[in-house]
């Protein structure tokens, strides 16, 4: 799974990008208008480390948005 989802003001960079394969979750956070990644703004996960990932999300953006994230992450895990 690959998807972006696009934020705006409430969202470190306005985009947060995320990608799910077998065995990792990558995470950046990209510049509203250009799509370029943000400084320091890449991480990379296990798929087991799900508690991380919540925290990283809760960083770049507000809660309401990290856990609609999450959410969607968890759903492809299934």
């Amino acid at each position: 799974m690959k998807k972006q989802f696009k934020i705006g003001e409430y969202a470190y960079g306005g985009i947060i990008s995320v990608e799910v394969n077998s065995d990792k979750i990558i995470i950046d956070a990209l510049d509203y208008h250009t799509n370029k990644p943000m400084p320091f703004s890449r991480d990379v996960f296990s798929i087991n480390d799900i508690n991380d990932v919540d925290d990283y999300l809760n960083d770049l953006t507000t809660s309401y948005y990290a856990d609609k994230i999450l959410t969607e992450i968890k759903n492809h895990l299934q």
